[in-house]
Parts: C-alpha cells; structure tokens; sequence
C-alpha cells in the first residue's frame, strides 16, 4: 500500500482543477487535428490525402525529436520565475497563434502554408504542453495527491475532447466553421487557464546549483533508472494496444456492429467512461498501489476486448457495454502511469541536484506519439490489402483479419505490459515529511 500523510497535502479543490484547466484548450487542438483537419485539408481544401497524410506523419515524427530536447531545456532553464513558467507563457501565445494559423486557414492555400501552419502548431504544442505537464511531476510531495493532479489532467483533457468533438453537431455548423469557433475557443481557454494556473496553483521553489547537463548526458540520467525503464516499457505496449483499438473503432462500429449513424455515440461514450470510472481507479490506486490499480485495468480490458468477436451485427448494447468498460480502463492508463512517473520524478530530484522531470516526461510523451504510428503502419495496410473498408467483415478471412487487429493483438500486448510489470521493480514510494514550496 501507498503510505501517505495527509499533513503533507498541498492543493485543495479549487488548485487541483485550475491545474488541470489548461489541458482542454490541448485536447480540443488534438481531436480536432485527428478528426476534421486531415479531411479538411485534403477535400476541402483540395491538397489530396496522401500529401496531408505524409505532412502528418511527418509532424509527429518530429514531434518525437523535439519533445525530449523541450523537455531537457525547460529542464535546464534557470529563472526567477522558476524553470517551467518561461516556456507555458510563450507556449501559451505560440500555441493560441499557430492554432488559430492551423484551423483557420485562408480560403486559397497551398501546400506551403499546411507545412508552416502545421509545423508550429506541433512545435508550440510541445513548448507549452510538455513544461505544463513536468510542474504535475514535481509539483506535490504527496503521493495520493499526484494521482489527483494526473486525474485533474485526464478529466479535462475529456473534456476538451468532448467539446471539440460537439461543436458542430450541437451548433450545425459546416466543418470550416467549427473549425473557426474551436480555434477561438482554444485561445479564450489558452489564456483563462494560463491565468487561473498562475494565480492559483502553488509551484516549487527550488534552487539548482550543479553543472548544468548536455542533452545526451541528461538522456543517459533519465534512462538509467531501472523503473522508469520498465514503466516506459510497459506504456509503450499499452498505448500500442490502445491505439490499436482507438484507431479502429470506427471500422468495427461501421462494418461489424453495422451502426454507422452512432459513430459519435460510441466515441462519446468511450470518452465520458474513460473520465467517469477515474475516481474508482484513484481510489484502487489509494487502498493498494498505483501499479495494482494499473494492472486490474489491463487485466478488465483484456477480458472486455476477448468478448467483442461474440458482438455480432446490430448487438449495439453489447457494443456498447464493451465500449464502457474499454473506455474505463483507458482512464486508468492515461493517469496510472503519470502518477507513477511523478513519484519516481519526486524522489530522484530529493537525491540530487539535476532537475530532470520534463526529460521524463518528453521521453515518454515520445513513446506515446510513436505508438499510434502502428495502426497506420500495421493494421490500416492490411486491412486495406484485403478491402476491408469497402467488403466489411464479408469478404474471406475478413472478419478474422479485423478481430486479431481489434481484440486479439491488444490482448496480447496487454498480457505483455502485465508481465513487464509484474517482473519490474516496486513502484511504491515513501511518502516523505518535507515540503518543497516555499
């Protein structure tokens, strides 16, 4: 079991939600980036599929590059504003423009102007997601606490999700023009989110007096630590099956459940679950441990997805009761492994000197990015070989084909992040009586 002292608690109510308020202006920018804009651009705005998907692919590869070195270099940043402010200021400006550049585009543009709009929309992402996100890290000397801060997270980056995804059903709006309000409303929620963060949530004091480190040393730091290891280890073969299973979700609403008209139900439903269910993994995570809170969620998916060849067409409440329970597990993954990274965060920075939370964090938002590059470069291929997107699961060997992609491959790295996790090293970290603010 966690062992904690309330006596050590630093944020109450008001603080745990205005630290996570800036995360739904990001998660607006994402869905809509992973909705609307690729069609956007290639239909609408006639630049063609594969060239708007090459662009794509090409900005979250960079992505993986210039995560780890924004990390490092807030990491490194020495201020009196402290190290990670700076960077969420300009973050917030950069990010406010190159969104309003990115969903707002002329009427006329070329393939010049996706590259530019999109190449800063991806770089001010990072520059302002990645301090943000590190302050989550090193932010409480509480251990409970950092499962609520990554809950806080994970709720409002539902939110913003959820919103993204609404606006132009609920406002009937053509996709250019939804596309127009959510940039401004991801400007208005940049700036009220920036303000209530500054204002409101207590951040650490901490005076850095060692050498400063190279970007290769700092890598070599991070990943020398055994259970950060074996915890990227085990997000890595998660988020793969979860990207697995997010990525073909509509393909199984479509083609095996043939309910093409509830596509926004079922992802609706899979978002609202993966918040709803929060409050009981944080608890299972209080009363046991992060790690076993984490593990029963893996294992509960894994039972869910081994169900869903038995879905046959037009079972939509098996659908969706499959979707509830793979939708819970999913919170589960998104704030488990963060609390768990912020206590090894926590306790490597009470040893030494070196600050080296956002280099943590960067790594590990690149595993992330780089495991939803397998449905577009695994299964989307294959099922695109045998015509799975115009015969559905008629065609020979078809169903077969999707269910290994869809339920049996995720089941399979699930069992694979269990293992890991069980031969890996404890998790469990001391709660400490020292305060790190000032």
């Amino acid at each position: 079991m966690d062992k904690r002292d309330d006596s050590v608690r630093t944020f109450n109510a008001w603080q745990i939600i205005c630290f996570g308020l800036l995360t739904t202006p990001l998660a607006m920018g994402g869905l809509a980036m992973a909705m609307y804009l690729p069609t956007y651009y290639a239909v609408d705005m006639g630049l063609g599929l594969g060239l708007v998907g090459a662009i794509f692919v090409f900005g979250r590869l960079l992505d993986i590059i210039t995560d780890p070195l924004i990390g490092h270099w807030s990491d490194e940043t020495r201020s009196r504003f402290g190290p990670r402010k700076p960077w969420m200021m300009a973050g917030v400006f950069g990010f406010s423009l190159s969104a309003y550049l990115f969903l707002s585009p002329p009427d006329a543009i070329g393939p010049a102007y996706l590259v530019l709009a999109s190449g800063l929309y991806f770089l001010f992402y990072t520059i302002l997601d990645v301090p943000y996100s590190s302050i989550g890290l090193e932010v409480s000397p509480h251990v409970h606490e950092r499962s609520l801060l990554a809950g806080s997270k994970a709720v409002f980056q539902v939110v913003g999700a959820i919103l993204a995804a609404a606006l132009p059903f609920i406002m009937g709006y053509s996709i250019g023009e939804a596309l127009n309000v959510i940039a401004f409303a991801i400007i208005a929620l940049c700036f009220i989110g920036l303000a209530l963060f500054l204002s409101s949530v207590p951040t650490p004091v901490r005076i850095i007096s060692s050498p400063r480190l190279t970007t290769v040393e700092a890598l070599k730091a991070v990943l020398a630590d055994r259970r950060y290891r074996y915890l990227l280890g085990s997000f890595l073969i998660v988020q793969t099956a979860n990207s697995l299973v997010a990525g073909l979700m509509v393909l199984y609403v479509v083609h095996i459940v043939q309910a093409a008209e509830l596509v926004g139900l079922f992802l609706g439903i899979l978002l609202l679950s993966s918040a709803a269910f929060l409050p009981f993994w944080i608890y299972l995570s209080k009363r046991y441990s992060k790690k076993t809170s984490w593990m029963a969620a893996s294992l509960l998916c894994s039972i869910a997805l081994a169900i869903v060849p038995v879905v046959g067409p037009g079972d939509v409440k098996g659908a969706i009761i499959v979707s509830i329970i793979v939708g819970s597990c999913f919170g589960a993954d998104a704030t488990m492994p963060t609390s768990m990274l912020a206590d090894i965060v926590y306790e490597k920075e009470r040893e030494g000197n070196n600050r080296l939370g956002g280099l943590y964090l960067a790594v590990k938002n690149s595993v992330s990015k780089l495991s939803f590059i397998v449905p577009m470069g695994l299964a989307f291929p294959v099922l695109g070989y045998i015509g799975f997107e115009k015969t559905g699961a008629t065609g020979p060997n078809a169903a077969l084909t999707f269910f290994f992609f869809y339920s049996a491959l995720p089941i399979l790295l699930r069992l694979a992040a269990l293992y890991v996790l069980k031969i890996g090293p404890d998790f469990v970290v001391e709660q400490k009586q020292d305060s790190v603010f000032a």
